[in-house]
């Protein structure tokens, strides 16, 4: 029923010669007049243009793009239904297209937008900005002409990226919502960093570039709160791993205090030995303990060393990170390093034990000798 819509001096004009009244007001109903009865009817003209018939008060129907356009730039919203008399179904989607995406871009800008402007500033969105101390303004004006409307390629992929952006904005259900607003907005003023008139018909131009790169940012915003997480997973390892070697330190030099016991319990069973079965029950126990504390020794340091390897195979599941890869290997080769210090630190206090275990042996298997050999 559309090709009976014309336009006659201005008016509106359905042409319902021999069409039922029902059917009129029911096709009419569907295109958002919620009140057909309102309309005037002379002869078989019914007149469209009654703007309290219609939803919202807007008539979907324009006998050129320059009367749709004007009619629904300023509107705060997309009006659901627009028709221009005498347009083939072609010209109308891609229409269709600049409109939908003309008002997803200025929904998602309202969404980001510190400011709308007031009187003297109408039809702008306003951005500020601080970096390095200096505070910067950026206005986007949405008022544009017919013709730079229709100028703008529109594709599918140009509203599929815009449909993204606006929901990236208004998904405000979880945590990260303000974060990606924050990005979004620094993109943007990148984005028109160079331009002297910033007008949202360079944002439509633009939406798959806008795109890319607000999603660049913003991965790389997610990556670094990543890597922010994994310094400080690496800095909670190492100071597990240093406590276990300090532990395992700790616990064997307590078992060291049995060295100078041992001299003094030699000394003490030596006063009463007098046959080569004592020296030699007094040389075997001596034998056991030296074995058992150097032993001990050994296994702390394959301990320790195992805890060194086991942090490197920590790490090595970060070697696939592309994001802030420099600041996490860094990390990595500081506690490396502290590691090492302490590997060293531990290998040299327990040799310093490991030889004088050896000493007080040697020691007292000559005391052992001399008596043994006053005796004989």
């Amino acid at each position: 029923m559309l090709d009976r819509i014309s336009v006659d001096d201005d008016q509106l004009i359905f042409d319902t010669r021999s069409l039922d009244m029902g059917e009129v007001f029911a096709f009419l109903k569907v295109h958002g007049c919620h009140s057909p009865e309102k309309l005037e009817l002379f002869g078989t003209n019914l007149f469209l243009f009654a703007p309290s018939a219609w939803d919202v008060n807007f008539v979907p129907f324009f006998a050129s793009t320059e009367d749709m356009w004007h009619a629904v730039r300023t509107r705060s919203g997309k009006p659901e239904h627009i028709y221009i008399i005498g347009m083939d179904e072609d010209q109308q989607a891609s229409v269709s297209r600049l409109i939908d995406l003309y008002f997803l871009l200025r929904e998602t800008l309202k969404a980001l937008c510190h400011s709308e402007g007031d009187d003297s500033q109408s039809h702008k969105y306003i951005f500020f900005s601080s970096k390095e101390s200096l505070l910067t303004k950026l206005e986007i004006s949405y008022i544009m002409t017919c013709n730079e409307l229709m100028a703008i390629d529109v594709g599918e992929m140009d509203l599929n990226d815009a449909q993204k952006l606006h929901a990236a904005v208004m998904a405000d259900e979880d945590v990260h919502c303000e974060e990606r607003r924050h990005v979004m907005r620094e993109t943007l003023t990148e984005l028109l960093k160079d331009e002297k008139d910033c007008n949202l018909r360079l944002i439509m131009e633009s939406v798959p570039r806008f795109y890319k790169k607000y999603n660049e940012r913003y991965k790389v915003y997610v990556s670094k709160f990543s890597v922010n997480k994994i310094l400080t997973e690496i800095e909670s390892d190492c100071v597990s791993f240093l406590g276990k070697v300090q532990d395992a330190i700790m616990a064997q030099q307590t078992k060291a205090f049995a060295v100078p016991g041992g001299i003094v319990a030699a000394g003490a069973i030596l006063k009463p030995a007098t046959t080569p079965w004592d020296y030699l029950v007094i040389l075997v126990g001596l034998i056991i303990s030296t074995w058992m504390i150097i032993s001990l020794n050994n296994n702390v340091v394959s301990y320790i060393l195992l805890l060194k390897e086991e942090f490197d195979r920590s790490t090595k599941k970060y070697d696939d990170i592309v994001v802030g890869v420099e600041e996490i290997q860094d990390k990595i080769e500081g506690s490396r390093v502290k590691l090492s210090m302490s590997f060293e630190s531990a290998k040299s206090k327990l040799g310093v034990l490991t030889r004088v275990c050896y000493l007080v042996f040697i020691l007292v298997s000559l005391i052992l000798l001399k008596r043994f050999l006053e005796t004989s």
